[in-house]
């Protein structure tokens, strides 16, 4: 089954041949899953465990280095269970993070369960921690059960896990087993009740103490640690997150005095390091970006034995290292792979190997084997098939001024071979406020392009990723200016001559799927049509809805408002009130399964359509699938309406 593998290993070496003009690829290449989702690399660095896609199902499988012993070891058709992610605790075994389709109470949710298993496929455990005793049944079932903040030196049967089996939202830290499942309580929460003296995320530090906690009460936030050797804590930081900025642990160096925290530098979240040994010392700031936001994870060296740096960008395309010893590795790497973005992904216990994924806006990713003692690369295989003719476009970054002065920044991506005036354009509005536009490769704005149309992303303010105070400029402004900075953006790619303002569409999912109706409402001489897919119609019932989730509800309130303290603002901003206002043809698409914006969005919004009379409406409502259409035939059947309507509208 993996035989290409091999192959692959034997063929890296000959040169590529050249793109060819004409693009051929194929709307179900679009459409498609990545192939490979995720590599990882044995501590030994003898193994690999590849995440891939494959004929309708998700599968994880392990191999030898060389592409030898290949063997399916954890499949999932991804209907009930999804796989989330996997790592390696020993050489021989696995842990796995499967999402599950649960309901609380009212509340539609997604559930995490955590299967382990050895390389070879054998003693599998599909729920590592459910007890299999009534007499040692939890008082509580964690939501989330994946959980893992580290692990113990000199230990490779153990995992520390934060697990709220005693107490609903009060995660104790537990030392569990990944061959049996067995656990024991290693730190207790020092929160009786939720609130801010209740941990709800804990942080170890790199000899598997625990070291540094977070709670959270509505939107008070309390960060507390411990200096080394110590058994007390001692309170670090409290504030209110809606009117403030304050520092977040995200780990500790080789050396336990030292915690890394994320907080504001100059408008810019950047990264300090905190003696915890010292309350009285001034922190030290280790990295900053004075164009954007450092969001991401810490990269620790496990061979160096130290913080080397940290990722950042939409879905961690970036790393932004402060230690010389991985910036001259990042150097050599991107010698061996010039022209494109390389993260390495993963690398075996002692330093020498590393899995690179290669890519970049105009680039599909590729997976390679890099070793470090000779520099050689060994290609493991393509992200996604079906792309050798497709000749990807990078997009051309511009600042917009919008009409109370602030500058917005826009992505312009123009198809190739044409002269890029008065185009039929897409305006492609993200969905996910709390980092920027993808910053690596998208099949979706990929595919609007080679269509023959442009393709123009805004960050309007209210994303993350741009700094605190762009951030706050959209709270509670939804429908407003944060709609404000989209049409503005329309305008003036009208105003420039790149797009034909007869054969403009606005397409979004989820929030962006909200902007794109509150396009057509608030500016229907914009857009010849809309879609929207799994997008927010009722802004009340969205607040409302995050009652049944912890401190949802008042971070919800602060960024979009209150149901009892803005009834008419978020009636007013709210899709579904305007229906009989929305007369540009409308393509409405949502899943059945979605968890995240639940489908009655739609279904309320099509219902209130089809009583004002409106007909110039497509509804589809896809039975199986969640919000990130995690199936293929999901992803197809909407590439597929896409195909249709926009042809329709935009030709």
């Amino acid at each position: 089954m993996f035989r290409w593998l091999v192959i692959l290993f034997l063929l890296c070496a000959i040169p590529a041949q050249a793109a060819t003009a004409a693009d051929t690829t194929s709307l179900e290449a679009f459409a498609s899953l990545p192939r490979i989702v995720s590599v990882q690399l044995s501590p030994s660095g003898q193994q690999l465990a590849l995440l891939r896609n494959q004929d309708g199902k998700s599968m994880l499988v392990t191999q030898t280095v060389a592409g030898q012993d290949s063997r399916v070891v954890v499949t999932t058709d991804n209907g009930e269970h999804v796989i989330n992610w996997f790592t390696w605790v020993n050489d021989e075994r696995m842990v796995v993070s499967l999402q599950v389709a649960a309901v609380s109470g009212k509340a539609e949710q997604q559930d995490t369960r955590l299967l382990a298993v050895n390389r070879d496929g054998s003693q599998q455990k599909s729920d590592l921690l459910k007890s299999s005793s009534f007499l040692f049944a939890p008082k509580h079932v964690p939501q989330f059960q994946d959980r893992i903040i580290g692990d113990l030196p000199d230990d490779s049967r153990h995992v520390l896990m934060q697990l709220d089996f005693e107490r609903p939202l009060s995660p104790d830290v537990y030392k569990v087993d990944v061959y049996s499942g067995e656990r024991t309580i290693v730190e207790t929460n020092p929160g009786l009740h939720t609130g801010v003296r209740n941990v709800s995320n804990w942080v170890v530090d790199r000899e598997g103490k625990v070291r540094a906690g977070v709670g959270q009460d509505r939107t008070t936030v309390r960060v507390i640690a411990k200096a080394p050797g110590s058994d007390s804590w001692r309170e670090f930081a409290e504030y209110d997150l809606t009117k403030e900025t304050g520092p977040y642990p995200l780990g500790f160096d080789e050396d336990p005095r030292w915690l890394y925290v994320r907080d504001m530098h100059r408008g810019r979240t950047s990264i300090f390091k905190i003696d915890t040994a010292d309350p009285g010392a001034d922190r030290i700031l280790v990295a900053t970006d004075p164009k954007c936001d450092l969001l991401g994870d810490l990269v620790y060296s496990r061979w160096r034995r130290k913080v080397v740096g940290v990722r950042y960008g939409a879905e961690d395309q970036r790393v932004l290292f402060w230690d010389f010893d991985a910036q001259r590795l990042q150097a050599r790497v991107d010698r061996a792979l010039p022209g494109r973005t390389n993260i390495v992904h993963s690398t075996n216990g002692d330093g020498h190997l590393h899995i690179v994924k290669s890519g970049g806006v105009a680039h599909p990713p590729e997976w390679y084997l890099f070793d470090e003692r000779d520099s050689h690369v060994a290609k493991l295989g393509d992200a996604y098939e079906g792309f050798a003719a497709l000749r990807p476009v990078v997009p051309e970054p511009v600042r917009v001024l919008a009409r109370d002065g602030k500058e917005v920044p826009v992505q312009l991506v123009k198809p190739r071979g044409l002269d890029g005036r008065r185009m039929p354009m897409v305006v492609y509005p993200h969905g996910n406020l709390s980092s920027r536009d993808s910053t690596g490769f998208d099949p979706w704005t990929q595919w609007f392009v080679s269509q023959g149309w442009m393709v123009l992303q805004v960050s309007f303010r209210g994303v993350g990723a741009f700094g605190d105070d762009f951030l706050r400029g959209g709270f509670q402004r939804w429908g407003l200016e944060m709609q404000n900075d989209l049409t503005d953006s329309v305008r003036w790619a009208v105003q420039e001559g790149f797009a034909d303002p007869n054969r403009v569409c606005i397409v979004g999912a989820n929030y962006g799927g909200y902007a794109a109706l509150m396009g057509v409402v608030r500016t229907p001489e914009l857009y010849r049509c809309a879609v929207s897919l799994g997008g927010i119609t009722d802004l009340p019932q969205l607040v409302s809805d995050s009652r049944w989730y912890l401190n949802r509800k008042d971070v919800s309130e602060a960024r979009i408002g209150s149901w009892w303290g803005d009834p008419e603002r978020l009636q007013e901003t709210s899709p579904t009130t305007h229906a009989k206002e929305l007369k540009a043809p409308l393509l409405l698409l949502h899943g059945a399964a979605d968890r995240l914006i639940p489908v009655a969005h739609s279904r309320e919004l099509a219902a209130a359509l089809k009583a004002a009379g409106i007909g110039t409406i497509r509804y589809v409502e896809l039975p199986q699938a969640d919000y990130q259409l995690n199936a293929d035939e999901d992803r197809l059947q909407v590439f597929q309406e896409l195909d249709r309507f926009l042809h329709q509208y935009l030709d």
